[in-house]
């Protein structure tokens, strides 16, 4: 039930006045008890005939708070009625089956207090420190509630309901995030699905002392995200004072030089928390400037060379703003592909050309890695790997078979020879080339394939590690390793090469006593095909993050959009609420 969530006018909230007679319940004037003691004076009685009727006021009116809150039966009626017609609703409600569902878990009890309310109106305040809009949460009307214990009859079961609304979606954007990735991605597979008694963990968050701390017990992703959140709370304080001037065009800046546009530069620089103040004139481009521009380009994914060229000139004028849309939009992208924590596990960052293996949410290593053209780009997915192939063949996909081998055989007979490529049948026959009439092959008609033998110049290098999926993707060792000396590393036609591939191998193999640094090598060496299982699957994160961090925020790096996906989210992202149910629920 998609439906976008907006106030109703005119919202009905009543009004109570009480009305506070001092007088004894007895009829009797409460002065006049006190005007008939000789030993107490008139001002003195009067003095304690108002402490008097006002502690009996304070008295009658929580007895009738209790004597009026409603009933189970009367939130079930009127939470009936406001989840099948609407009359008289407070809000639209995102997903009326929800909000009713929740209710019948607690009993039909009311869910809130006064203390509890304030508590998470103060929360729904700070979403924007997750990247979310408060506005999503109806943060601009709920502030307008009277206290909960002012309120009676329908008018507090609706204040209730309200409350519950705005938790139940804020609770929904933190697990799931805001945006549907499968809009985005038709082939998205990462898991959108609840856990199996969602209710109870929105209990266990209601009813906790410490509502913040428990939600994010129940849905927070970890110390990447938290990470992550601390830079967005940094760049949102740039932002909030003015962002940063621009730095004219020119030529390169070096060390040596002196120009207007090195002051320029440095004030810049300065405004981002990367200070360099000048020993001489603030115009010359000196060692410590230079040390503060490779700061800048290491945490902007540029190549760290202290000079100021045309990449670094353009990335020095991303206005402070745009950074926290960037930010916002990676927070988002955790929380789609973070549903599922596990402490232990491979991730490969398609936009930072870079794999991680995590264990205790902590990066025990990394390495640079190759990813696929952004006309061949590399899928984003979810899978299990089950195990590696050292010294594997390779056979060419369709794709490159089609696009890239089969032309080139066309035009040199002596190509198979030299990549080491025999033809096979669909049994995995050889098949000799010389009875193949080449020039008149196409992807059609080609009933073949192509598979390259093991060894050191072949295309998967010497090893490779398996994550069954749909998209024939893996990580592979490769022959080709100045490619890893690149800045930007989008060379693949969709696999991912990794660097150091046995530093990995050796990772995912040290709880297996029959594989140490020396067998592994001798299997090496011996460039037989052999296949490694893993004692236990180890889940693969193949992400696109445009913006990372780590260490607490320590570390962390801007990355360039390489397949021009952050607008869409940030599209998605800043429109107004909407719902699509999870799995489940």
């Amino acid at each position: 039930m998609a439906n976008n969530a907006h106030f109703m006018p005119n919202r009905p909230w009543l009004e109570r006045a009480h009305a506070n007679r001092f007088v004894h319940p007895r009829g009797t004037p409460l002065i006049g008890l006190f005007g008939h003691l000789p030993c107490i004076s008139r001002r003195f009685a009067a003095a304690c005939a108002v402490a008097l009727a006002a502690a009996f006021a304070l008295a009658a009116q929580h007895a009738g708070a209790a004597a009026d809150a409603p009933s189970s039966d009367d939130v079930q009626r009127r939470l009936d009625q406001l989840t099948t017609t609407g009359a008289d609703a407070p809000v639209q409600f995102a997903a009326p089956e929800v909000l009713l569902r929740f209710y019948q878990h607690r009993d039909f009890a009311l869910a809130w207090d006064d203390a509890r309310a304030q508590t998470f109106l103060e929360i729904l305040r700070n979403a924007d420190s997750q990247g979310l809009s408060p506005a999503d949460y109806l943060v601009g009307e709920l502030p307008t509630l009277p206290a909960l214990s002012s309120l009676n009859g329908n008018a507090r079961i609706d204040a209730d309901a309200e409350l519950t609304e705005a938790f139940l979606r804020y609770a929904y954007h933190n697990r799931f995030g805001k945006v549907d990735p499968r809009a985005l991605d038709p082939s998205w597979n990462y898991a959108r699905s609840v856990s199996a008694n969602p209710y109870a963990a929105l209990e266990r968050v209601i009813a906790a002392p410490d509502l913040a701390a428990q939600l994010d017990a129940e849905v927070g992703h970890g110390a990447m995200y938290d990470a992550l959140r601390q830079i967005l709370a940094r760049y949102r304080s740039y932002a909030a004072a003015g962002g940063w001037k621009t730095v004219p065009a020119g030529a390169t800046l070096k060390p040596g030089v002196t120009d207007a546009r090195v002051g320029a530069v440095r004030t810049r620089l300065a405004a981002e928390g990367f200070a360099a103040p000048a020993t001489h004139d603030a115009n010359t481009f000196d060692e410590g400037l230079a040390a503060a521009v490779r700061e800048f380009q290491t945490h902007h994914g540029l190549g760290a060379d202290g000079t100021i060229g045309a990449k670094t000139l353009a990335e020095m004028n991303v206005p402070a703003s745009a950074l926290v849309d960037q930010l916002r939009i990676n927070l988002e992208r955790l929380r789609w592909v973070l549903v599922e924590r596990t402490p232990r596990f491979i991730a490969v960052n398609i936009a930072g050309f870079r794999v991680y293996y995590l264990d205790d949410d902590r990066v025990q290593w990394t390495a640079r890695a190759i990813i696929g053209k952004p006309y061949r780009a590399t899928p984003i997915f979810r899978a299990d790997m089950t195990y590696l192939v050292i010294n594997p063949d390779w056979t060419v996909p369709p794709t490159i078979l089609s696009n890239d081998s089969l032309p080139a055989l066309r035009r040199d007979r002596s190509y198979l020879d030299k990549q080491r490529m025999d033809v096979v049948d669909r049994n995995g026959r050889i098949v000799d080339p010389s009875t193949i009439d080449w020039p008149h092959v196409t992807p059609k008609n080609f009933p073949y394939m192509l598979r390259q033998r093991p060894g050191p110049t072949n295309s998967l290098g010497r090893i490779k590690f398996m994550f069954p999926n749909e998209h024939f993707v893996f990580l592979h060792d490769t022959p080709s390793r100045d490619l890893f000396n690149r800045d930007e590393r989008a060379f693949s036609s969709g696999c991912i090469r990794v660097e150091h591939p046995f530093e990995l191998a050796n990772l995912l193999l040290k709880d297996d006593p029959k594989w140490t640094t020396e067998t592994l090598q001798q299997a090496v060496d011996s460039e037989r095909t052999q296949t490694v299982s893993l004692q236990r699957p180890l889940p693969v994160l193949i992400l696109y993050l445009t913006a990372v961090a780590f260490d607490g925020g320590r570390d962390y790096t801007f990355l360039r959009d390489l397949y021009d996906r952050d607008a869409a989210v940030l599209r998605a992202l800043n429109a107004g609420f909407t719902y699509v149910a999870p799995a489940g629920l």
